[in-house]
């Protein structure tokens, strides 16, 4: 995949050789030198990652890193630092700092890829998030930053077959209030990972009891499991392992030997994102159904109705369907004599009504007051459209709400082959209606292209 890489770096000739070595892979890239000015680039370009130097003049990367994190139009973008230290707490301190990897150099170039392939489809589904956060915040959702979100009673499933290893890592995770459940073969684990949610997945390579890679595999492809993050656990010796299970989508590697504040810290960032996107999942979510569905009856809502039909007149495989607007009425005088509620209890009334004798693939919406929406797919007889809003008008009227309250409802039909303009079939539905108000009120008229305005049934006015 192609993507914006900006490197930072005051030495010149390893920027250059950075440069010219991502450039063969096909990302556009750009160098600077002067670390102060990754601010403003940083801004302006919206790069995919940013690889970060420590040492420089002036501010060092630590100090940049935490600038880019806490900007709002730059805390997103992934930033890996580079350096020539190789002692732990320099690498905890970069952590520490926001940076969603580091790496010393030498630089093993083929990790480095590995690496920028998976944060890069991270980065990608992050914009996505990024997108739906603001969706929700716009439909007024709090939406929380994923520095808040709380860790506590996080479950992770460690698969790891050295116990001793495995007892330290639970113990180092436990001290923060996470749940570890250690799995030493890959099929029990995969088994566990399914059955059970995981807010993070730790595997060592050094497996055993079977193929790491299988596992990684699994996990991806399974729905319960693709978004949970997965942390590998590498000895020095298995490079071309640890490169092959990022390829296959593990979200991110820890060295051996055991550094507990690295892991902690790198368990403790992926555990609070996906807290974070989870919530936001169900925010969004709900979010999305209360825009589309009415809040009274339950049905879809005139927003989804508009874009429903806009999608299906304008497919030419739509075929011949029916649009039904039905109106309840002298709703009005229901109100005024009866009360709201009565009313309310009508509305609800007359949309399970519809529900009942509707098949699940037709569109049932409540269109706005005490008027709905019937949208009849894959139409060979037009007068099946006329049966079924005869058989709707007769149920109505048969309903009990309450002791004196008689409710009928007019039906106007219209009947269209996409493709077809949706304002158009509104508006033929619409003077149907209208038609069988004006000719008593409890009837069924049809009008649509080809059928003039007909009277299908005439009873009695409500």
């Amino acid at each position: 995949m192609t993507a914006r890489i900006l490197v930072v770096d005051d030495v010149s000739p390893f920027a250059r050789m950075l440069e010219s070595g991502l450039a063969t892979e096909y990302y556009e890239v750009k160098a600077i030198s002067v670390g102060c000015d990754a601010l403003a680039i940083a801004h302006d370009w919206q790069p995919d990652v940013i690889l970060l130097d420590i040492m420089m003049p002036g501010m060092d990367g630590y100090e940049i890193c935490r600038m880019l994190k806490a900007g709002r139009s730059t805390a997103h973008i992934p930033v890996i630092l580079i350096t020539g230290l190789q002692n732990s707490p320099d690498r905890w301190r970069g952590l520490s700092s926001g940076a969603d990897d580091f790496m010393s150099k030498p630089i093993e170039y083929g990790i480095l890829l590995a690496r920028l392939r998976g944060i890069i489809r991270f980065k990608r589904l992050m914009d996505q998030w990024r997108a739906r956060d603001e969706t929700a915040a716009a439909l007024g959702f709090r939406v929380e930053r994923p520095d808040d979100t709380s860790i506590a009673d996080a479950r992770v499933l460690l698969i790891d077959h050295l116990a001793s290893r495995a007892a330290r890592i639970s113990a180092v995770l436990a001290s923060e209030g996470m749940v570890v459940v250690p799995s030493g073969a890959d099929r029990d684990a995969d088994d566990s990972a399914d059955d059970d949610g995981f807010d993070l997945i730790v595997i060592s390579l050094s497996l055993l009891d079977g193929d790491p890679l299988r596992l990684v595999a699994r996990l991806r492809a399974s729905a319960a499991t693709q978004d949970t993050p997965v942390l590998l656990l590498a000895e020095p010796d298995e490079r071309d392992t640890l490169i092959s299970a990022l390829d296959l989508g593990a979200t991110d590697c820890l060295m051996l030997p055991l550094d507990e504040n690295e892991l902690l810290l790198r368990a403790s960032n992926h555990i609070r994102r996906k807290r974070h996107h989870d919530r936001l999942r169900v925010d969004v979510g709900s979010a999305l159904h209360m825009a589309v569905i009415d809040p009274l009856t339950q049905l879809y809502n005139r927003r989804y109705v508009h874009s429903y039909l806009d999608r299906l007149c304008a497919d030419p495989l739509g075929g011949t369907f029916a649009m039904l607007m039905l109106d309840v009425d002298r709703f009005k005088a229901i109100n005024d004599r009866f009360g709201h509620t009565v009313g309310d209890n009508v509305l609800q009334g007359v949309a399970d009504t519809l529900r009942t004798h509707l098949r699940q693939s037709d569109l049932l919406a409540r269109f706005g007051g005490e008027e709905f929406i019937v949208i009849i797919t894959a139409l060979d007889d037009p007068g099946v459209a006329i049966a079924v809003a005869e058989k709707l008008r007769g149920a109505i009227e048969a309903m009990t709400v309450a002791p004196g309250v008689m409710v009928t409802a007019s039906i106007g039909v219209t009947i269209a082959q996409a493709p077809v303009v949706a304002a158009e079939l509104i508006d033929l539905a619409d003077a149907a209606l209208y038609d069988a108000k004006r000719n008593g009120r409890n009837q069924v008229m049809l009008h649509g292209p080809g059928y003039g305005p007909s009277l299908h049934r005439k009873e009695r006015p409500a």
